[in-house]
């Protein structure tokens, strides 16, 4: 689940791109993938049957950033059953369960005093391993990828390091997560196999600690839950507003003219997204989401050969070892990568096998590292002082540009509903109005979207410093979703069964990932303060 931009207007820098306030929804996808839904899927499908899921070997899409209410939960169900998408601010495409249901132990196996039923009695079906690491990489490979060569402007190659230890760190965290869904079901003590029969088991009944919302409030109550909605609904507006940014560069880059006002590339992007926030049933955009990982391999493989062919592989001479002044900033740039933690939950809770949740992250983050490395350590080698805030807008013109840049389109304007969509469902809850399909209150809430809609695109076009705000947001939002409090929630759930050196372990990610927050936040508004004077 966010959004952010660093932009440097002093120093040469990226400075030109800067004064145009330009930003990156770095994880929108956000991202952000980010989830867009109150009714979001439980992950699980129930079945009394062995006929096969209806709709199975469907996607659906999410966006990263889930927002859900527990009691609003649903079965998971493919995109021709209307499910409204769950919430979030990435960008990934679910696949459906796939048609063979898997038997699970019954839940006197592994529950204490639960009844015995036979265990044919629970055939649940779930999405496969392979689908939960396609899942988790749609997540990751968003347009958030295009702003890795620019964090290695503003801290140098250091920030290689930040990129390593927040894809450490995350990766605990997300597993520590997991851990904290299954507070109540198996303790921290449990072996695999134990562990495998609990979690089968809870998953036939449905977990009800189902997305991120769900363990906060088990952790801290209420607040706990309304603090995570905070948190994430800022972040999703913000990235539909860096959308309309992102939207509008790409545009003026294929159809820029002298005469053509940048001003009315974000107009026409107001236009294109804001009809797709009426639509009743956002899963038609799920088919288009699919290509956010085409997109980001796509354009990493562009980057990669235009180091290699188009600067025949010589390092720019404006390259640094680091720039200590801006690398705290990279904490909050880089840490949208792997903000796929709203969404996590989720995905683990629709698996047919969540015990293998582990070994997909890993998987996953991988994958993700790799793709980062590539265009990161190519981007910023062949450009060096002067990597933009999309690696995009340093490429020469071409076929292979032109390419990159059309795929990079698709993703802000299939996410963009499913980004808005969390917001939107609590503006109409507090309004008393509904967009269901046949609602009498349809026009109103259409309203209401489109109101928040202009919201966003307000804050794209009024504000000469976004990047920078949404830089100083995304420091203090994303590193607090996806880094400090897993670990809270964590020392909370499982207090009495952690060892010392785990306490202390956490606590230790707890304290760098405020102090990096804290130490990013400050950076970026002195560069704002730098700029005013």
């Amino acid at each position: 689940m966010a959004a952010t931009c660093a932009v440097r207007a002093h120093g040469g820098r990226g400075g030109a791109a800067a004064a145009r306030g330009r930003g990156i929804a770095a994880g929108a996808r956000s991202r952000t993938a980010m989830m867009a839904a109150r009714a979001a899927p439980r992950g699980v499908l129930l079945e009394t049957s062995n006929e096969p899921p209806k709709g199975a070997g469907m996607s659906l899409a999410l966006s990263r950033g889930a927002c859900t209410d527990a009691k609003d939960s649903a079965p998971l169900r493919a995109p021709a059953e209307a499910l409204p998408p769950p919430s979030g601010g990435a960008d990934v495409g679910l696949a459906a369960p796939s048609a063979s249901p898997a038997t699970v132990v019954s839940p006197a196996e592994a529950l204490p005093g639960a009844p015995a039923v036979p265990a044919d009695d629970f055939p649940i079906s779930g999405i496969s391993v392979g689908e939960a690491l396609f899942n988790a990489c749609n997540i990751l490979l968003g347009v958030g990828v295009l702003s890795v060569p620019f964090a290695l402007e503003e801290g140098g190659w250091a920030a290689l390091g930040v990129l390593a230890a927040l894809a450490v760190c995350t990766n605990y965290t997300g597993k520590a997560l997991a851990r904290c869904q299954d507070a109540g079901i198996a303790p921290l003590s449990a072996d695999s196999a134990e562990r495998a029969k609990a979690l089968r088991a809870q998953a036939a009944a449905g977990n009800p600690l189902a997305s991120y919302e769900d363990i906060a409030e088990r952790a801290f109550g209420e607040r706990g839950r309304q603090f995570i909605q905070w948190v994430l609904y800022t972040e999703l507006l913000g990235t539909c507003g860096l959308f309309y940014i992102l939207e509008a560069d790409h545009l003026e880059m294929l159809f820029g003219s002298p005469v053509i006002a940048r001003e009315a590339f974000i107009a026409a992007s107001f236009v294109l997204f804001t009809p797709t926030t009426w639509l009743p049933d956002l899963s038609a955009l799920s088919y288009v989401g699919l290509l956010g990982v085409v997109s980001s391999l796509g354009v990493t493989a562009v980057v990669a050969q235009d180091f290699f062919v188009g600067h025949d592989a010589v390092v720019s001479s404006t390259t640094s070892v680091a720039h200590m002044g801006t690398l705290p900033v990279t904490f909050g740039l880089l840490a949208f990568v792997f903000a796929g933690h709203a969404v996590f939950p989720n995905i683990r809770a629709s698996m047919r096998e969540p015990e293998r949740f582990d070994d997909v992250l890993d998987l996953t983050y991988a994958i993700v590292g790799t793709v980062c490395l590539t265009i990161g350590a190519c981007g910023y080698a062949a450009y060096g002082s002067s990597s933009a805030e999309e690696i995009t807008l340093n490429l020469p013109a071409g076929g292979a540009l032109a390419t990159a840049c059309s795929l990079v389109l698709v993703n802000p304007f299939a996410k963009y509903a499913l980004t808005l969509d969390p917001v939107a469902k609590e503006l109409e809850r507090t309004l008393g109005v509904s967009h269901a399909r046949g609602s009498k209150t349809r026009i109103m809430a259409n309203a209401a979207r489109t109101s928040l809609s202009m919201a966003a695109l307000l804050l794209a076009t009024s504000l000469p410093l976004f990047g920078y705000v949404m830089s100083v947001m995304g420091s203090f939002l994303t590193l607090t979703v996806s880094l400090i409090f897993p670990s809270l929630c964590y020392l909370k759930l499982y207090d009495d069964e952690l060892r010392a050196g785990e306490k202390f372990g956490n606590w230790a990610l707890v304290s760098v990932g405020g102090a990096a927050a804290i130490f990013g936040t400050f950076t970026a508004v002195s560069e704002i303060l730098e700029t005013f004077h």
